[in-house]
């Protein structure tokens, strides 16, 4: 009986239900004295060193180091600290000194004599109708004359007296509101009972003791929900106080004297001493945690017990705190032995005709079972000679009749097990079939027959109503044998049974003896793994499969897919011992780490561990029961954990994902920045364009193994799915483009439930100055504006070169062309009288004076700016033909007719190297040829312009010339960027090919 009957001391506090948080996950200092949650979800911890704020993952610090951001001017907390939601605001008591700290600002002020504080604080306590409320000494400031203590309210921003009483020489006290709202306070003279405008209803004597030579009355009292007074005597123990008959009782007789106790949302009552806490249920019965709390860490005095908004307990201690699950334990353990690791190992778990649960105990080799009225023993086998059986390891499956009052199971023979007297009936017919030292599978056919034996050739059919037997396969002459047979599953043709085995995978076998199909990690499609631990049936004929390291396989209906979850995933384990179907047609399944809940449609998986009140993480082959109440059992290697999937649901606790901080770098001021955004009322993030990098941290208020909470985030706007980030609170980007985002963060607790909503923080991210529109399009105004300017000033600049050209031009039209013209003259009147050796000298002149008038003239032609379109060419061109062919009876032609502008400008420089081109040729047949005849001409083409001069001389070799006129004529041709070409077919020809129409 010393197997499970542990199982009514230790249930309720598996030790995996308590976690910790000390100096090594870095809380300040070890001695907590106080603790508070703000409405962001962050716990406050106050220690005699300073000030923690915890968000699960990071500690702020407040303590009194000036160089500390967080300066507070007292740092040792002494007593209670309480949270004003409304405000924003934590109370909290430092070195008997009352501060009020603004959680956005982190500006801290002090309430004292100026607020009417009376002098020390000694309690302090947040109503029901959020009032605060001190209770302060004047002892020390009037020096112990006349001293009093006072019950004082906040209002207005003033501490107001509620009422006092003449203070002892010793200072104890105690403030504390019961469900009716009326307030006591514990004194060393009595504890008395006020209304909240301050008038005195009662006055009790609930303790007479002697203290260090002093009589006093000071005890401490707790009210629970319904207003039950719980207080606790000097001696020790627990006593219930009752006004109306102005008695008490004692509840809890030990020698422990309690300091604290809390209620939970279950309505146990947790009562905390120096070192023992212990519980009580609302039935009144009492256990015991402090040997639990002592096995995780040494500690010498509990200093407060609170309870979170998750319901979580957490007991502040002198070194560390210890956070407890106070909700409902979501597995009941069953046959749990006290042994610490593997202790009652269980195998196949099946129920008699009258709800008793039976489970085969393997280490000891005995049947266990429990009644409904909760009684456990051992079912007692033995043959009808009264001769003890034992069952052994192959033991490890058994079904019952129709009606539930016998079992079979298959060991070293197969066994018949009447459940109520244990007699037991051997078919050792059967033992050379069965493996002696091995799990031998068996099922319960449709039709009330058995199925077993460990190879396909030992496979037997046996009926237990007529006690008939026969061979499935019973022509082994063609026969591929298969061994080490590990489950069997009817599939919902009657004759068809899936067969899973140790080394050849999954088998279809048809009970008339043939083998329909094979799937191993070798075909197609293939298993994870050969060895298959449990198969489970879908209602569409799919099948669920088990696999030893393979994970869990999905073989589809049609036999053609096979799909694989592992611990990739979501699953607790690749080992999988037991599937079983909800009522919701999801999965449950047991592993060797833990219990995985597997929703189908979303394919997610939940998983449940020791911490979630399993007895043992690993579990066993061939233990998974549903039992007539819709109880689930999975047998592990301490007991039977027990459950129904809708309570489990039912009690979890959804939390919600708070934004807590944003940090980076900035490259332009060179400095890292962290902003706290705990309490931000608008969670929109501005990114500068210079911060090189930023990180995003957030955090769930699950506090209990928070290390195992998992998220996702997906940046929408940059990112088109979910990344999974795991237990990492935070997340960071490195130059991010300049954008509008939304940075989307989803998770899950330690037990796989989703939070209550997904945190969606909008971010910005600013453009850098210089891609800003506003500076774009100043830039393309600035640069419009320079262009301008530059057009004006080459305008300008152009302007005053034609009007310089212009002055130039007229200037030497009429000056120095009158100077010319008037020398050609004066020369050809003295040639009249000169003599004949002097008339040759003033001829010689004269021409001279003329050629330099018609250079002059197409100088001047040239450069005045009023004669610069392509007419104003042609025409000069005409001048200088009529003015030198015409006189040597050349005949010449002009063709422009393909010009589609005449009055199209030319620069100065193009004017004068076309003129020029023209001229020089036109010199040249009148120096070197004998043509008559002269055709010049413009042809514009899609390519630009042909400029032809073309003689029809025959004289051709007199153009060849030692002069410069020809590489003057390339010359210009080149700074005009065209190609001049010399034809020497049927005349002399000039063709000049411009880049430019004409």
């Amino acid at each position: 009986m010393s197997l499970f009957f542990a199982y009514y001391s230790v249930y309720s506090q598996n030790p995996s239900q308590v976690d910790v948080l000390t100096t090594e996950e870095g809380l300040m200092f070890r001695d907590v004295q106080a603790i508070a949650q703000d409405s962001s979800g962050h716990m406050w911890f106050g220690t005699s060193q300073g000030l923690n704020r915890y968000d699960g993952y990071h500690f702020k610090t407040y303590n009194s180091d000036k160089k500390n951001p967080n300066f507070i001017e007292e740092e040792s907390f002494t007593a209670e600290m309480i949270m004003n939601e409304a405000k924003d605001a934590l109370w909290f008591m430092a070195n008997d000194r009352l501060f009020n700290l603004n959680l956005s600002t982190d500006k801290v002020k002090e309430y004292n004599e100026t607020h009417n504080i009376k002098g020390k604080v000694l309690r302090l306590l947040k109503i029901s109708d959020n009032s605060i409320w001190v209770i302060t000494d004047d002892y020390w400031k009037n020096q112990g004359q006349d001293s009093k203590q006072y019950l004082q309210k906040f209002e207005d921003g003033n501490f107001r007296i509620m009422a006092s009483i003449p203070r002892t020489n010793r200072g104890f006290s105690g403030l504390l509101q019961d469900a009716e709202g009326f307030l006591w306070w514990s004194t060393p003279n009595g504890t008395l009972k006020y209304n909240t405008d301050g008038e005195l209803m009662a006055s009790h004597d609930l303790g007479n003791y002697e203290w260090f030579g002093s009589e006093m009355h000071y005890v401490t009292s707790f009210f629970d929900h319904n207003n039950t007074h719980y207080y606790f005597p000097h001696t020790g123990g627990v006593k219930v106080f009752n006004e109306k008959t102005q008695r008490s009782k004692l509840i809890f007789d030990v020698e422990d004297e309690f300091g604290y106790a809390i209620e939970d949302n279950q309505h146990h009552i947790w009562f905390g001493g120096l070192q023992k806490l212990y519980r009580m249920s609302p039935k009144g019965e009492f256990i015991d945690y402090s040997e639990i709390l002592k096995s995780r860490f040494d500690f010498t005095k509990i200093n407060r017990l609170f309870i979170d908004a998750s319901n979580l307990l957490w007991v502040a201690t002198d070194n560390g705190l210890f956070k407890i699950r106070t909700d409902k334990q979501l597995f009941k353990n069953v046959f749990k032995s006290n042994k610490n690791g593997w202790g009652n190992a269980m195998r196949a778990v099946f129920e008699a005709n009258d709800g008793t649960i039976f489970a085969h105990c393997e280490n000891e080799g005995v049947l266990l079972f429990q009644d409904l009225d909760g009684k456990m023993d051992t079912l007692k086998l033995h043959n009808e000679s009264e001769n003890k059986i034992e069952l052994q390891y192959a033991a490890s499956f058994f079904v019952t009749n129709k009606a539930k009052t016998t079992a079979f199971t298959v060991g070293k023979t197969v066994y018949k097990i009447d459940l109520k007297t244990g007699e037991t009936k051997s078919y050792d017919q059967f033992i050379p079939n069965l493996k002696v030292y091995g799990p031998n599978p068996l099922i319960k056919l449709r039709d009330g027959r058995l199925l077993f034996g460990y190879t396909l050739s030992r496979l037997v059919l046996f009926n237990p109503e007529t006690e008939e037997s026969e061979f499935v396969f019973k022509d082994t002459s063609d026969f591929t044998e298969v061994s080490d047979l590990s489950y069997f599953y009817q599939n919902r043709e009657d004759d068809v049974v899936w067969v899973g085995t140790q080394n050849d995978g999954l088998l279809k076998i048809d009970l008339n003896g043939t083998v329909v199909e094979r799937f191993s990690i070798n075909t197609t499609p293939n298993v994870s793994k050969n060895r298959i631990l449990v198969l489970e049936g879908d209602i569409d004929g799919s099948l669920w499969i088990g696999t030893y390291g393979g994970g869990l396989n999905y073989l589809s209906a049609d036999g053609k897919t096979i799909k694989k979850y592992t611990k990739a995933d979501g699953l607790a384990d690749n080992n999988v011992v037991g599937i079983m179907h909800d009522e919701q047609r999801n999965l449950w399944i047991s592993t060797y780490n833990g219990i995985s809940y597997f929703d189908k449609e979303n394919a997610q998986f939940q998983n449940f561990y020791v911490e979630d009140g399993l007895s043992h993480n690993e579990f066993n082959y061939s233990s998974a029961f549903k039992d007539s109440k819709n109880n689930y059992y999975f047998g592990g290697m301490n007991g039977l954990n027990s459950f129904k999937p809708e309570e489990i649901f039912k009690s979890a606790e959804r939390f919600h994902i708070h934004f807590t901080g944003i940090s980076g770098y900035n490259s332009k001021l060179k400095s890292r920045f962290n902003n706290d955004c705990s309490y931000l009322k608008n969670k929109a993030v501005e990114i500068s364009p210079y911060d090189q990098y930023f990180q995003i941290d957030w955090t769930m208020p699950n506090y209990f193994n928070n290390q195992k909470n998992t998220y996702s985030t997906k940046l929408e706007g940059f990112e088109d799915q979910w990344f999974y980030q795991g237990n990492t609170s935070s997340i960071r980007y490195n130059q991010l483009p300049a954008g509008d985002y939304v940075l989307k963060i989803k998770g899950t607790d330690s037990r796989g439930n989703k939070a209550a909503s997904i945190l969606s923080i909008p971010i910005t991210v600013k453009q850098i100055f210089y891609k800003k529109w506003w500076f774009i399009a100043l830039a393309i105004l600035a640069v419009i504006a320079i262009m301008y300017s530059i057009f004006r000033y080459r305008l300008q600049q152009a302007l005053a070169m034609e009007r310089l050209r212009t002055k130039i031009s007229s200037d030497l039209h009429d000056d120095v062309g009158s100077l010319l013209s008037g020398l050609a003259m004066q020369t050809e009147l003295m040639e009249i009288n000169a003599s004949e050796a002097d008339k040759f000298k003033l001829q010689k002149i004269a021409g001279i004076s003329r050629n330099a008038i018609s250079q002059m003239r197409d100088l001047v032609w040239s450069i005045d700016s009023r004669r610069e379109t392509v007419h104003d060419l042609i025409e000069r061109m005409h001048e200088l033909a009529e003015e030198l062919l015409l006189p040597k009876d050349i005949a010449f032609q002009i063709d422009s007719s393909s010009i589609k502008n005449p009055n199209k400008r030319l620069t100065a420089q193009t004017k004068q190297d076309l003129f020029l081109i023209y001229k020089e040729a036109i010199t040249n047949i009148l120096r070197h040829s004998d043509a008559t005849n002269i055709k010049v001409a413009f042809t514009n083409t899609s390519k630009g312009c042909v400029f032809t001069i073309q003689d029809n001389g025959s004289k051709k070799e007199c153009y060849k010339s030692t002069g410069l006129g020809l590489s003057n004529m390339v010359m210009r041709a080149e700074k005009l960027k065209g190609e001049l070409k010399f034809l020497k077919e049927n005349g002399f020809c000039v063709q000049l090919h411009l880049p430019f129409n004409m």
